[in-house]
């Protein structure tokens, strides 16, 4: 019940902020109807919009032959991405991404989120031929995530749990490094 709460609260958490402005932005417009006002309400519900459908997907239960389109993916973690000056690229051959491996890179963008504090880019590349996954995260200010240690119970502990369970279940190993100001999580298949 704890690790439920915890992911309530901070989907919660992310669209307190855009909801708020949301209202706050309408009871403004409707005492001047500024024009300028009524773009950041519209920026607002873009926000929300897109943190609602990712937390969608990030959750929703896929079959095991559920296939993403590349192009589906890449922009429904872009979009979610951008709200926190975070670009995306999604590297791939394939046209299609097993649903596994959707999630796999939907919880590194929890992660992209959590150590990009100021922005920056994310990069997924999936190599078929060496059964990789490579998150490269880099930014003016990066954290490298303890991937191993998970003592408190908060949402940052509980997505890096649930991608080390995903990679443990469908069989991933991971390694984690940085180098300056970039994180490298290498995830691949043994």
């Amino acid at each position: 019940m704890r690790v439920e709460n915890a992911l309530i609260a901070r989907v919660c958490h992310d669209l307190i902020t855009p909801l708020n402005a949301i209202g706050l932005g309408m009871e403004a417009y409707d005492a001047t109807k500024d024009e300028a006002l009524l773009n950041c309400v519209r920026e607002s519900v873009n926000k929300a919009n897109a943190i609602l459908k990712f937390m969608r997907e990030l959750y929703s239960l896929k079959s095991s032959t559920f296939c993403y389109s590349r192009s589906s993916l890449q922009q429904l973690v872009a979009n979610f991405l951008e709200k926190y000056s975070i670009l995306f690229e999604l590297q791939s051959d394939f046209e299609n991404i097993p649903s596994i491996a959707g999630k796999i890179i939907m919880y590194n963008a929890i992660l992209a989120h959590e150590i990009l504090h100021t922005g920056g880019m994310f990069t997924i590349k999936i190599d078929d031929d060496s059964r990789e996954i490579v998150a490269t995260y880099s930014g003016k200010s990066v954290a490298v995530p303890d991937l191993n240690e998970c003592t408190e119970l908060n949402h940052k502990n509980i997505m890096r749990f649930s991608l080390l369970r995903m990679l443990d279940d469908a069989g991933f190993k991971i390694a984690t490094y940085q180098e300056g100001y970039r994180v490298i999580i290498r995830e691949r298949m043994v």
